[in-house]
């Protein structure tokens, strides 16, 4: 086995520890407020809007610091602000405390099992060091392959949640957690910032990078609107509009997650055959008009089955934009283009968190989806306003 699949390896066990623990962890902690500690819908976002505050902020640190100083170590620090988030859970009912650990943690970050939930500030580092381990040739497959790892993890442990008690859940999330920290100390860096590569950071960024970097954090900040107002609180959705239990939300939540796995398998095949922008503006746009009819259902079934349309949907374009944005980002510049993508959709996905929490408990429920539903719209013409002329977007 060569040094750069062992490293690939590593990064896969790693990701997939810690995506088993948010798939979890997403459900039973929106649970865990609302229906043990009782907090009304206003406070729930109010945790949730801090998670997304803080890990936008933690995601651009990450990123910066991973491309100046080297990105294992940056990495194995991040990895452990999950489990030292769930101890405080398992602690305290403190407001404060929770508050705390909703911003080191990343509770409520939108993304769910798709895109980056809990703990999603590792995720620029874990692009960068998995691209530095990847070719042009091979790239979009190996984000694939780690989506689709990833994915079904955070399904299993969507599953979880229909079996085993809320603080046992947060028990197991701490060990995991931990260990998706310890199988990256034998990891091997191939990118070592040097006292030279650090004053090439400080120099002024390229024309390329400029612009590419200015187009992904753009559809990353619209991005994060669409999914900031409803994705965080689809398991108080459908436990409390559309009556669902929470086994049955733990299945709902698995099948997502399972479909969005299955997903991935082809995405690298649909990008050959379609190219970047053709499927990612496609599939966003049906993805969207799925969301926006969940709220009229008028059944829970209904809504569940157009959860399970739109959730893979969604997913399948993903690792094909990581890997353009790792395409077209010089090496130098990825963890930081990449945390800044990551931070603008999660800083846009806090704002409307907040939102979406306080729409919900004093309108109608269909308004968040209308709004999310519109901004995945708009997001799609902005793809192509950005990438219709770039030919590695449009290459099929």
């Amino acid at each position: 086995m060569s040094q750069e699949t062992r490293n690939i390896a590593l990064l896969f066990i790693s990701r997939s520890l810690r995506s088993l623990t948010a798939g979890f962890v997403a459900i039973a902690i929106s649970l865990y407020f609302y229906d043990v500690l009782k907090l009304s819908l206003i406070l729930v976002g109010v945790l949730f809007t801090i998670g997304s505050f803080a890990t936008p902020l933690i995601s651009l640190l990450v990123g910066v610091l991973g491309d100046r100083y080297g990105r294992k170590i940056v990495l194995l620090i991040d990895l452990l602000t999950l489990p030292a988030a769930l101890l405080i859970v398992l602690f305290t009912e403190n407001f404060y405390a929770l508050a705390f650990a909703s911003a080191i943690g990343g509770f409520g970050v939108a993304g769910g099992l798709v895109g980056g939930g809990v703990g999603a500030s590792v995720g620029p580092v874990v692009t960068t060091m998995l691209a530095e381990n990847t070719n042009d040739q091979n790239r979009t497959f190996i984000y694939s392959l780690n989506s689709v790892l990833s994915t079904f993890a955070g399904a299993a442990g969507a599953l979880l949640v229909s079996f085993i008690s809320f603080i046992s859940l947060f028990w197991i999330g701490v060990l995991l957690s931990l260990l998706s920290a310890v199988v990256i100390i034998p990891v091997r860096e191939k990118y070592k910032s040097s006292r030279k590569q650090a004053k090439n950071v400080d120099r002024k960024v390229s024309e390329n990078d400029r612009k590419f970097i200015k187009a992904f954090a753009i559809t990353g900040l619209l991005n994060g609107l669409s999914m900031g107002l409803v994705t965080p609180y689809y398991p108080i959705i459908f436990h409390a509009f559309f009556h669902m239990s929470t086994a049955q939300v733990g299945y709902l939540m698995s099948a997502g997650g399972v479909l969005s796995g299955v997903a991935d398998i082809f995405t690298p095949s649909l990008t050959s055959r379609m190219g970047f922008l053709r499927l990612i503006t496609r599939t966003r746009v049906i993805s969207a008009t799925m969301m926006l009819l969940i709220p009229f259902s008028p059944a829970a079934y209904i809504a569940g089955l157009l959860y399970l349309v739109m959730t893979p949907l969604r997913a399948i374009s993903l690792p094909a934009q990581t890997a353009l944005q790792m395409t077209l980002i010089s090496e130098s510049r990825r963890a930081t283009s990449s945390g800044l993508n990551q931070a603008a959709r999660l800083l846009a996905s806090a704002i409307a968190t907040y939102s979406g929490g306080t729409l919900m408990a004093l309108g109608p429920l269909a308004l968040p989806f209308v709004l999310a539903a519109g901004f995945t719209y708009f997001n799609t013409g902005v793809y192509y306003y950005y990438f219709s002329g770039i030919p590695e977007a449009n290459k099929a």
